[in-house]
Formats: structure tokens, sequence, C-alpha cells
């Protein structure tokens, strides 16, 4: 009997680019400004749980952006009852999407770039609240797994 072996870099589609982005903004204040910038509608989506998501589907291009943060918080209930504390407490724990880029904020995900990679770069660049933005390379990854959204 065969033995078949599946693997999860079948299902992930190079054909996109991932900018990094170093901010102290909100998620919602760099979705509005990024709005603005490049002329695009992000919307916030519950698709994952513990992370800030927004989304923009560009039928224009036919391209697909989404805008996630890379911190977020776990909580997990503590199922264990204290003696000294009348009420539940629940733990949380800081999480990262990509673990090692854990100085990153924010992650930008076009799928089907249609721009030119080094202009949106420099027009990110121009809100004033971005410290930086760098293109990330997704081969190299370790965890490129986690960019599976849908």
């Amino acid at each position: 009997m065969k033995t078949f072996k599946l693997d999860f870099d079948d299902f992930l589609d190079d054909d996109f680019e991932l900018l990094a982005i170093h901010t102290t903004l909100e998620s919602y204040h760099l979705a509005y400004f990024m709005n603005l910038t490049f002329d695009i509608q992000f919307k916030k989506s519950e698709l994952i749980q513990d992370f800030d998501f927004y989304e923009f589907n560009d039928e224009k291009n036919q391209s697909l952006w989404n805008l996630v943060a890379n911190k977020g918080i776990q909580e997990q209930a503590d199922t264990i009852e204290e003696q000294s504390t009348l009420f539940f407490e629940a733990k949380s724990n800081r999480i990262y999407l990509l673990p090692e880029y854990k100085k990153v904020d924010y992650l930008v995900k076009i799928e089907h770039n249609t721009h030119n990679t080094q202009n949106l770069i420099s027009k990110m660049n121009t809100i004033p609240q971005i410290i930086t933005t760098f293109v990330i390379d997704v081969p190299t990854l370790k965890s490129k797994n986690n960019l599976i959204f849908y």
C-alpha cells in the first residue's frame, strides 16, 4: 500500500508581496491612512481571532490586500482557582504571527501584486507616523504557513 505525504508548502502560493511596517499607530489608524494614501478601502475582518486584520479586494487589478498586526494577545482561561482571590482571572500571552520578526508591528500581504513594490514602500513611508517599511523575503520564512488566511 502506498503512503502519500501531504506538504503544507504545496498549499502556499508564493505569488504575493509581504511588506513589514514599523509604526506607533493603532491598526485602525494605519488602515485609515493607507486607505487615503493608496486609494483603497480596507475593512476590518474577524477572520483571525487574536490579531487585528483588515482586507481589501481590489477587483480592478484583481489583487487582494491584507493588513494584519504581527503582535497579538491570546487570552487563556485560568482553570485553577486560587484561595486568595474571589474573582476569575484570565491570563494573557503575547503571540506573534511571524515570530522571527518580533519587532515588526504590521504586515501587508498583497496577492497578485501589479504595483511596483518600491513605489509602494515610498508611498507608505510618506505617512508621517510610519518609521520604516521593508520587503520580507517569503521563501526564507520559517513560519510562512501562518500567512494562509483562507
